[in-house]
């Protein structure tokens, strides 16, 4: 046994049994108040899935029957199969390879839309709640806080575009947009691809599998994939070929999923996802790192600035990415 992959939030290590190789993880329950229910979830998700070359891990069952086993200390352990042969990607490379990221991404959602609904529960409660975790931030807006000039830029930088975290929200209340399932993490470390990087080939980590916004995945998975820069770069910019690519691909897959108004918003979720997230980065970092794990105190900080670059760099390709796309899905039709 031998750990694996860098994730923030669980514990997860390779296991191999005589030929077979298995992930054991420890649901990180700090982060996750309910594991069975983040369990449950994925059990569901695998009783329907039926996307031929494209995977997603299935917690396998223990001998009582169950998909969990509880240790002395109450930690919650589940085991799924080590899904080969496969490979993760730091960065994508090429259009052709942020094309198949939003193809995944687009037959993950279509193929929960036609099982729709599904007994799915709420397991991460509060995810996704830009003005919850606005208003978290605030509090913690304080003088002290302030002494420290790097963190006065961000905070300043967060309340100059405060009306940008109920975008989303505001939509949803007055019924314009509606929940589907969504994966809720969908960045390019929770993709696997062909061992020649030209196809994804599993959507893994799906414990934040929920009913929820698509805006938000598309909006994560489009952040992660096209700040060539990475989390921890020293600049952040989008990359509009990679968008194209993978906004395409997604159109393509999806073939009329959204309608009219969802697609309006996605300019908007683009540029709120990266924002939540360095909300996010920056309460964590004034708790003292308690929620995403760090080497140091001040990387939190760091993250928290290079989504905000990015928010800023997406502030001034705004209308390109407007065009981008309308273009892209300018041969879909709603279904909705």
């Amino acid at each position: 046994m031998a750990p694996l992959g860098g994730g923030l939030i669980n514990d997860s290590f390779a296991v191999r049994l005589g030929e077979q190789r298995y992930v054991l993880q420890r649901i990180n329950a700090q982060v996750f108040p309910d594991p069975a229910r983040v369990i449950a979830n994925q059990v569901a998700l695998a009783a329907v899935w039926d996307t031929p070359g494209l995977d997603i891990p299935a917690p396998l069952p223990t001998r009582d029957g169950g998909f969990a086993r509880h240790d002395d200390s109450g930690a919650c352990w589940r085991l799924t199969r080590f899904i080969a042969p496969s490979r993760g990607l730091a960065r994508l490379d090429r259009p052709a390879q942020a094309r198949a990221v939003g193809e995944a991404l687009g037959r993950f959602h279509r193929t929960l839309a036609r099982h729709a609904p599904l007994p799915l529960q709420v397991a991460l409660p509060g995810f996704h709640d830009t003005p919850a975790y606005l208003a978290g931030l605030r509090r913690l807006d304080t003088p002290a806080a302030r002494h420290d000039p790097t963190l006065a830029e961000c905070l300043d930088f967060v309340a100059r575009r405060a009306p940008l975290a109920a975008t989303l929200a505001t939509a949803r209340a007055e019924g314009r947009i509606g929940e589907r399932v969504v994966h809720g993490d969908p960045k390019l470390d929770n993709l696997l691809f062909s061992t020649d990087a030209s196809r994804v080939v599993a959507l893994i980590d799906l414990d934040t599998v929920q009913p929820g916004l698509i805006h938000h995945d598309l909006g994560d998975c489009l952040r992660s994939c096209c700040n060539r820069a990475g989390e921890r770069g020293a600049s952040a910019r989008f990359d509009l070929g990679l968008g194209a690519a993978i906004l395409g691909g997604y159109a393509a897959a999806t073939d009329g999923l959204l309608d009219a108004e969802e697609r309006a918003l996605i300019p908007q979720a683009l540029r709120l996802v990266p924002f939540e997230l360095g909300i996010r980065f920056l309460t964590d970092h004034l708790q003292g790192d308690r929620y995403f794990r760090v080497a140091r105190h001040g990387d939190n900080l760091h993250k928290a600035r290079v989504q905000f670059a990015l928010v800023a760099d997406l502030e001034r390709q705004a209308e390109d990415i407007e065009a981008l796309v309308g273009r892209c899905f300018a041969e879909t039709t709603s279904v909705a």
